[in-house]
């Protein structure tokens, strides 16, 4: 009887190890899932705007290494100019909304920073009025978008809380002959950021996690 006791109460103890061990390679797998997401956010952002765009037919370039998206700005001004043309605002109509819908996805908007709008000048001109025409372009665009009546308060909130910038003649865009290119140098960029440090440091409080286990 004292040997059946033994036997029982030792595969009890097996039993319940096994069970802890289970639970540990189940919270490890979690936490690593966590990581794989975290890590893989911005290209699968970069993947659903390149979608989007080219499902709603707009022509928009999408780099793919940092999900920025340039608008050509001979459509949206006139040389010299900073206010927006017609031509221009029907663009901002469609590429809008499209980005913020999804850049504002349940799976996404959870690690989304803000929103940076660049303007950009070709090398004619000095600086100082590249600088100045390329920062009045930029909020031109901010301006006009945030009065756009389509909106919701979700994305005006996303696009209050950005940023925007001009970069006057830096970084031009040159050809294949190393000439400039001034219809592709005259730009606006949208930019989104992640939360990147957050980001970080709940990668590191999962491995710190995995670790402790």
């Amino acid at each position: 009887i004292i040997l059946q006791t033994d036997l029982k109460n030792k595969e009890m103890a097996l039993q319940a190890a096994n069970e802890v061990l289970e639970n540990q390679q189940a919270a490890m797998a979690a936490q690593a899932e966590q990581i794989d997401a975290l890590i893989g956010i911005r290209p699968r952002i970069i993947t659903a705007l390149s979608s989007a765009l080219s499902s709603a037919n707009l022509s928009a370039t999408v780099d793919h290494s940092t999900g920025d998206i340039v608008l050509d700005s001979s459509v949206l001004f006139d040389t010299g100019k900073s206010e927006i043309r017609a031509e221009g605002k029907a663009l901002l109509d469609r590429f809008v909304p499209v980005y913020l819908n999804v850049l504002l996805r349940d799976e996404y908007s959870a690690y989304l920073g803000e929103i940076i709008i660049e303007g950009y000048t070709d090398s004619t001109g000095d600086y100082y009025n590249n600088l100045k025409l390329s920062q009045d372009r930029a909020l031109s665009v901010a301006t006009y978008i945030l009065k756009m009546p389509g909106l919701t308060t979700r994305q005006r909130d996303l696009l209050k809380s950005g940023l925007l910038t001009g970069r006057g003649a830096t970084g031009l865009i040159y050809d294949q002959y190393g000439n400039e290119d001034k219809e592709a140098s005259r730009r606006v960029e949208f930019h989104f950021s992640l939360k990147d440090s957050e980001m970080i440091d709940q990668m590191n409080r999962l491995l710190q996690q995995t670790e402790g286990d």
